[in-house]
């Protein structure tokens, strides 16, 4: 065998490994893994094949209330992990006021955050402007800006 170490240049270094992984294989036995790997895909492909049959479900491709019920589990999904996002955010900001009351305050810590707090409150108007349709309503979001600018009016 070719020592590959001599004329491998630095820029290609997995040729090296595979060939290190080539020899491996060569003296544990090729051949198992090779049995071992037709099993799992026809074990694979079966199990695929007889879920498919058993799972099957209609396409839903006339029916809207799929895109609904996607939808509104999206917007009750999306007002919930909003409130632990808002809490977790709280406690961030609390242990940043701490550490600078302590004088090592982390600048980039609090930008992260305010940042982030940003763009899940503005996240519905995002949506909203991007589908041209009101996916998200006022009626669904009780705490972020489109809802602040009806309480000015």
């Amino acid at each position: 065998m070719e020592n590959l170490t001599r004329h491998t240049p630095y820029t290609l270094p997995f040729a090296y490994l595979l060939a290190k992984l080539r020899n491996y294989l060569r003296e544990k036995g090729e051949k198992m893994l090779c049995v071992k790997l037709k099993k799992f895909l026809v074990f694979s492909v079966m199990v695929f094949a007889v879920s498919s049959i058993l799972f099957a479900t209609n396409s839903f491709a006339e029916d809207k209330a799929l895109f609904s019920d996607l939808t509104n589990h999206g917007a009750k999904i999306f007002g919930g992990m909003r409130e632990i996002i808002y809490a977790v955010s709280g406690f961030g900001i609390v242990a940043i006021a701490i550490g600078g009351f302590f004088g090592t305050l982390n600048w980039k810590w609090l930008v992260a955050i305010i940042i982030g707090l940003v763009v899940i409150a503005l996240t519905a108007g995002i949506i909203n402007y991007m589908v041209d349709s009101d996916v998200i309503t006022d009626e669904m979001i009780t705490d972020s800006l489109i809802s602040a600018n009806d309480n000015q009016k």
